[in-house]
């Protein structure tokens, strides 16, 4: 008895298993004889075949098969109503399904065409590096601007973000997105013809780009452009900064005497808003119903970065270093890589909707 209540559980999931199994062989059998019937002219009975195992059997594969045969069924049997259901079901099953015009039958074609599966809104995260420069809109210093030799270098800094699209139509998408991420360059300069100094800035913002973007699908890769408006706030600056200070000895001779501190704050000398434009271009990869995505961009600055009020307020970098900031707007390159979920609506096309050029775009 012990033995029997021990094999028990077994023996009721061996029973389901086959129960399951036999199910499956009598719905493939069913799909079989349904493929059968259309073939043979047998229309207005294939709903009546489909039905027991569309409620309760076939897989998703074969849900999506039966559906089709339902909507063939249907426009030959003249039942429009129904054939725009089944076609419904079928792409809500599979919202990434492509009649092919060379292939399908016509009137498959035509159905299609009332129907699209175009997300209405798609949200997208992405995380890559970028490198920042800088362009100087007016040189100051302590000593004679007019003979500098100063330089700029673009440092890697990183960014993460996510955004959310809403398409306009197949083709054009509207994004907004909020984005996270430092951005770093340096600065040298040789001042008096003797004294080296060196500034390397690590900024930390909050951006908030919106941007236009178009799209064309060539099977699973999408090909995208865009461009836009980017608005950043500046959380954090911080630089680190060192002088190496040469005082002459003698007629040749020179004595350095090297110039550190801690990280100086650049908040105070910094604007809290500016502003860019962004240009872009990737590429998308569909993954099953999602999409993997490389991203470049470029940003030009728009705007000073300096708070020209308080150019000079910093007494350090002014006394200790000799350091007084260029006024210069901040450009970055940035490569992402991101992962794209469509949200899909499948959905009938409204004649409202598909009449008049402007709605015809949108």
């Amino acid at each position: 008895m012990r033995a029997f209540t021990a094999l028990f559980p077994l023996i009721i999931i061996l029973s389901t298993a086959w129960q399951l199994s036999a199910q499956q062989v009598n719905c493939v059998e069913t799909l079989n004889r349904a493929r059968q019937s259309f073939s043979d002219g047998h229309l207005y009975g294939i709903p009546a075949i489909l039905k027991p195992c569309l409620d309760d059997g076939f897989d998703r594969n074969q849900k999506i098969q039966a559906f089709w045969l339902l909507t063939r069924t249907y426009l030959f049997i003249d039942d429009p109503i129904s054939a725009e259901d089944s076609y419904l079901k079928l792409l809500r099953l599979d919202p990434e399904y492509a009649i092919d015009p060379d292939k399908d039958p016509v009137e498959m074609v035509y159905l299609s065409e009332k129907f699209t599966t175009t997300p209405v809104f798609v949200l997208l995260a992405r995380i890559g590096f970028n490198f920042t420069s800088a362009s100087v809109i007016q040189n100051y210093g302590v000593d004679n601007t007019d003979a500098s030799n100063e330089s700029y270098k673009s440092e890697a800094g990183f960014q993460l973000g996510a955004a959310v699209e809403w398409n306009i139509n197949d083709n054009f998408s509207l994004g907004l997105e909020v984005d996270f991420g430092n951005r770093r360059y340096s600065y040298r300069n040789r001042q008096f013809a003797v004294d080296d100094l060196s500034f390397l800035e690590r900024q930390t913002n909050l951006d908030i780009p919106l941007y236009l973007k178009y799209r064309i699908t060539y099977d699973k890769i999408q090909p995208f452009i865009y461009a836009g408006y980017n608005q950043h706030i500046l959380i954090r600056s911080r630089a680190d900064v060192s002088l190496t200070d040469r005082a002459t000895s003698g007629d040749e001779n020179l004595t350095e005497f090297p110039v550190t501190g801690p990280s100086e704050d650049l908040d105070d000398l910094r604007e809290r808003l500016t502003r860019s434009v962004l240009f872009g271009f990737g590429l998308s990869y569909r993954l099953g119903y999602n999409y993997l995505m490389l991203d470049i961009r470029y940003q030009l600055g728009m705007n000073n970065i300096i708070n020209i009020n308080n150019q000079y307020l910093n007494q350090d970098l002014l006394y200790r270093y000799g350091f007084v900031d260029d006024d210069k707007k901040l450009n970055m390159l940035a490569v992402s890589i991101g992962f794209i979920k469509p949200l899909y609506k499948p959905r009938k096309i409204s004649k409202k909707n598909r009449t008049g050029l402007f709605k015809r775009i949108f």
